[in-house]
């Protein structure tokens, strides 16, 4: 059986496997609706000089010295600009507003971070989450343009429910041209828990909605994963930004952006690179059944639409990993879509396909063991449906080990599926097809 972890905090007993480790894209055009981002009201200054009355004229004749105060001040729709400096504090936000940095603006942990204390933090399952900065409540929409925001715990902090920026109770945040740099322990502890931006979560009661629209962005620093969307309903569309893990490290299996539990995501012209385990006793390595491995960009039982497209997928253990909902009904139509990606020096394999299926077009693999792995288990946590995933007017160069590999357990119960691919270039390892009913039709047109 392959072992794959996602993380869901509490973290999701384990099933099937264990990965644990341009223009931006209209929400029309995805299909994804986001609220509008916040304006039309006042503006308040927030900077180290001294105060004046009022929301402030300035920098040099601010309203406020810490942003949560200015948040907290701010009337609906209002524009808070932060002056250059760094912000130790964590912020609540509950209200509709745009938190604007002009120069380097920092916002950074406490020594001794507190536990959050918005309605989607102490809902029912939610666990102690420790936020740097809590977005809660529906129709909330939060725009932050220009922040650093540096979640690091000390390096002695085990907590499962640890997140850079929390979006919930059907909130938005349009993160614009802004940074994570730390969300977890530092340095890594191998803890789950540490994500640079969670959407939505799945495991409360209610399930709690998040919608993240980010561009022209980074995120790094994290324990865990980068970016997470959630839960149905939950939505993420992520353009032209860069998500990047630890690199090889024998902490942790990090994941670079996770769509889980009927979240759905459309991720355009992004990097995804630096998510490699080493962590043996973890069981980290290289076989692709039995081993933990890291993934760039990991569907687990996301909704039907989510998509990656123009993406560079690169240094990983996995570049991308699709498997379609255990619990939910079979299905033999492509439920995510990636479509001209790049997949180079990923260690492991540039596409991992579990049972459902998914589609790859125009997309490129190149340098590393596997270019497409499709996987086969059964027994206890084995797949509950086949694979039936198709690719089609790719091109394979330099793979070691395979350039297509059907790995199956070969055990009684392996459930029955085919992979297909057509219209391709293979100049690269050989097919490989070890399974027993999961055969590949069309193998390729050239070679």
């Amino acid at each position: 059986m392959r072992r794959i972890t996602a993380i869901f905090a509490p973290v999701l007993a384990m099933t099937a496997a264990a990965v644990f480790g341009f223009g931006l894209v209209p929400a029309v055009a995805s299909g994804l609706a986001l609220a509008a981002p916040a304006t039309g009201g006042p503006t308040l200054w927030v900077s180290s000089a001294t105060t004046v009355t009022g929301n402030g004229t300035g920098c040099a004749h601010p309203g406020f010295n810490a942003i949560q105060a200015a948040v907290t001040a701010a009337p609906a729709d209002a524009t808070i600009k932060v002056c250059a400096g760094t912000y130790t504090e964590q912020l609540q936000i509950t209200g509709s507003v745009t938190i604007d940095g002009l120069g380097n603006v920092i916002v950074q942990l406490p020594a001794s971070p507190v536990v959050a204390t918005t309605a989607c933090d102490t809902v029912s399952g939610a666990g102690s989450d420790q936020d740097g900065i809590s977005i809660c409540g529906n129709n909330v929409s939060v725009t932050m343009n220009n922040v650093v925001v540096d979640a690091a715990w000390t390096t002695t902090v085990c907590n499962d429910n640890l997140y850079g920026i929390l979006v919930a109770g059907g909130a938005t945040l349009s993160f614009d041209n802004s940074w994570v740099v730390a969300a977890g322990a530092y340095p890594l502890n191998g803890c789950q828990g540490g994500i640079g931006i969670e959407a939505g979560m799945a495991w409360t009661k209610p399930v709690e909605v998040g919608h993240l629209n980010m561009s022209d962005s980074w995120v790094s620093g994290y324990q865990k994963n980068g970016i997470v969307i959630d839960g149905w309903r939950s939505t993420g569309i992520i353009a032209h930004s860069t998500v990047t893990g630890a690199g090889p490290t024998p902490s942790i299996a990090q994941n670079g952006i996770q769509v889980s539990d009927a979240g759905r995501a459309v991720i355009t012209a992004t990097r995804v690179s630096g998510n490699e385990c080493d962590d043996t006793a973890a069981s980290c390595g290289a076989n692709g059944l039995l081993d933990v491995q890291s993934t760039g960009v990991l569907f687990y039982g996301a909704a039907r639409g989510s998509e990656v497209v123009d993406c560079r997928l690169s240094y990983n253990d996995i570049g991308a990993y699709y498997v379609a909902n255990a619990a939910g009904i079979p299905v033999k139509k492509p439920q995510v879509t990636f479509t001209g990606d790049i997949f180079t020096d990923n260690r492991y394999e540039g596409a991992v396909l579990d049972q459902g299926s998914a589609s790859i077009t125009g997309s490129s693999f190149s340098r590393g063991a596997v270019g497409i792995e499709v996987l086969q288990y059964s027994g206890q946590n084995g797949q509950t449906f086949g694979s039936y995933s198709v690719a089609s007017y790719d091109h394979f160069a330099d793979m070691h080990h395979a350039t297509v590999d059907v790995l199956s357990d070969r055990q009684q119960g392996d459930k029955p599926g085919t992979f297909t691919i057509t219209h391709s270039d293979i100049y690269s390892a050989k097919v490989l097809d070890n399974s027993k009913n999961l055969p590949i039709i069309h193998r390729f047109d050239t070679k």
